[in-house]
């Protein structure tokens, strides 16, 4: 009979689903410390190499409405962008994203929004992956600087379609999260609970109530976003002429005729009803007196447009 001890030395075998789990909990764990360990060596070496650049970067974070967020650096095209979400914001970076060799987000739908605004997917560079090229991008002569702005009217429409037309408020879901939280603040007596959602005219209320507040790129106001320390863009397009003002990015980049066919596919629209059988006057002078700069700024019309 063998009586020698059993070898307990080896190791109990973990699955593979679990083993991937925890190491990417850990990666999680650890990614914001390596992050901020990063920056402080690249810091350190701007600060004696390239302080201006350096400078430029820090009051962009300090004053600017979400800049690695909005911004996309792309030094091979020698292009800063700044996208103002609901304006063209996903087409105009597929595009970005096809032009330095990306096409895994070329050909946008709408279906993968998530892919166009996802720096692994797209290798747009936000501002802190490269602070130099952002500087340069930001103010050399040769790039090119631009964004697009839409009518404030349309901008809202098409925001309360996409992210709460029939949507219960309750948490679970990002933009309602957003709604929860302000709620109160803007207005104790709008909706709230599983069986209700915001009828554009609720949501137009909370919009415009927060417009200024900095709580969702979504409704904040285009003037404030568009309103970058240092920055002068050369071209501000507008959504509604977009094939006309898009010419201008793709002839700075020397696009091919298969590229700018590729570029003008038809614009996603929220809705197809017309824009009358949302808006009441009363809406309409609450929207325009929420975002009157956005109108002035960008020279839109206090009027619907057709």
């Amino acid at each position: 009979m063998n009586t020698s001890t059993p070898d307990l030395s080896y190791e109990i075998p973990v699955p593979k689903s679990k083993q991937t789990r925890g190491l990417r909990k850990i990666e999680r764990q650890l990614r914001p410390k390596l992050r901020s360990l990063r920056w402080r060596v690249v810091e350190q070496v701007l600060s004696w190499r390239n302080p201006e650049a350096l400078a430029f970067y820090r009051r962009a974070m300090e004053t600017a409405y979400l800049p690695d967020d909005l911004i996309d650096v792309v030094p091979q095209l020698k292009i800063l962008y700044l996208a103002t979400p609901k304006a063209a914001s996903s087409r105009i970076r597929s595009n970005l994203a096809a032009m330095i060799g990306n096409d895994t987000v070329s050909g946008w739908r709408s279906d993968q929004n998530w892919k166009v605004h996802n720096r692994k997917a797209s290798n747009l560079q936000a501002p802190r992956h490269g602070v130099l090229q952002f500087y340069r991008m930001a103010t050399s002569p040769e790039a090119l600087r631009f964004t697009f702005v839409r009518n404030p009217y349309t901008r809202l429409l098409s925001c309360w379609a996409d992210q709460y037309r029939d949507r219960p408020l309750v948490p679970g879901y990002g933009r309602v999260e957003v709604y929860l939280a302000y709620r109160e603040m803007a207005d104790p007596a709008l909706p709230v609970g599983p069986d209700k959602s915001l009828s554009f005219a609720d949501f137009v209320a909370f919009a415009c109530t927060t417009s200024t507040w900095r709580i969702d790129k979504h409704w904040q106001r285009q003037s404030d976003i568009i309103d970058l320390p240092g920055v002068a863009f050369d071209l501000v397009g507008k959504t509604e002429t977009f094939a006309q003002d898009f010419e201008r990015v793709l002839d700075h980049v020397g696009a091919s005729d298969e590229m700018r066919r590729a570029a003008m596919p038809p614009l996603h629209t929220s809705s197809r009803r017309r824009l009358a059988d949302y808006f009441t006057p009363e809406l309409a002078d609450t929207i325009y007196r929420a975002y009157e700069r956005d109108f002035d700024q960008f020279g839109y019309p206090r009027a619907l447009p057709e």
